[in-house]
């Protein structure tokens, strides 16, 4: 599941140049562990742009992830940006992780100030349940609940 907030902020950066534009959208995302998300971050006036997609506060150049060039796809272990060239481009994760359950951020590399959507993950651990058929005559019926 996704879902988005709008919210607008303008806040100092330790990027040296004193600010960072975050784009007014909080990205929830929720999976399941084991499975695949993806989600999709659309940035203004970014068509052109490279985009990244890094880990929470993306102050240091380690904590970039994968990097796309506009209407390209990129991969980096289980992460995938696919750029649509239009200033959004979706964001996949496969085989989700409890360890993935963080805060990110969708980035646009502009001169200047980058700008920002924040990503947050939330991972879900998901077990299936297997229902067998009773033995005969075990007395338990499915329909009545557990006969003890």
């Amino acid at each position: 599941m996704v879902t988005t907030v709008t919210r607008y902020q303008f806040n100092r950066t330790h990027w040296g140049c004193g600010a960072e534009l975050t784009e007014g959208v909080i990205i929830k995302v929720e999976g399941f562990e084991g499975r695949n998300v993806s989600f999709q971050c659309s940035h203004t006036l970014a068509w052109k742009n490279h985009k990244y997609f890094c880990k929470d506060p993306c102050t240091r150049m380690e904590d970039i992830l994968v990097t796309v060039e506009s209407g390209r796809r990129a991969e980096s272990g289980r992460i995938t940006l696919v750029d649509s060239g239009n200033g959004s481009f979706s964001v996949t994760f496969s085989h989700l992780q409890l360890s993935d359950s963080q805060k990110y951020r969708c980035g646009v590399d502009r001169p200047g100030l980058d700008s920002y959507i924040d990503v947050h993950t939330l991972t879900a651990v998901y077990k299936a349940i297997y229902f067998s058929r009773p033995l005969a005559g075990s007395g338990y019926s499915p329909m009545e609940g557990s006969n003890e």
